[in-house]
């Protein structure tokens, strides 16, 4: 089977979660290897994030006049959603513990870093939020 036919069985919901799994995981991995390595002094994320977002928004929420979703793909996306900002709570109350634990090395960063460490975090846990999705589709699917 091709990749082609893979892709042309999917809903575009479904093709949208992967694209979604495939640039949040990737700039997941990036950024966070980015931060927490050696450029990380001076990481400053903020300004293309947002941009990227605005982009993003753009591209993949726009109307089209098509239907795009039923009841079905509603309840995996507010799935997806949920699990999604749960991941976010929990990674925010994780780093909130631990940061007096590592004191020296938040206060060694600046405010720009410490934004584009939120950012990761959003990364994150947008990948989960992609991730879950794909995972109820397969799941529903059988």
């Amino acid at each position: 089977m091709r990749t082609r036919d893979v892709f042309s069985a999917m809903n575009r919901q479904q093709t949208l979660a992967w694209l979604l799994l495939a640039s949040a995981g990737l700039a997941s991995v990036l950024l966070g290897r980015w931060l927490l390595a050696g450029g990380g002094g001076q990481a400053d994320v903020l300004a293309p994030a947002w941009w990227l977002l605005l982009v993003g928004a753009f591209l993949f929420l726009r109307r089209d006049g098509k239907v795009v979703a039923d009841e079905r793909d509603r309840a995996i996306q507010a799935h997806g959603a949920r699990a999604g900002y749960a991941a976010l709570a929990l990674m925010l109350v994780v780093v909130s513990v631990l940061a007096e634990d590592h004191a020296d090395f938040v206060a060694a960063r600046g405010g720009a870093w410490m934004g584009s460490f939120l950012i990761w975090l959003v990364c994150l846990s947008l990948s989960v939020h992609a991730a879950v999705m794909l995972w109820r589709y397969r799941h529903d699917r059988r």
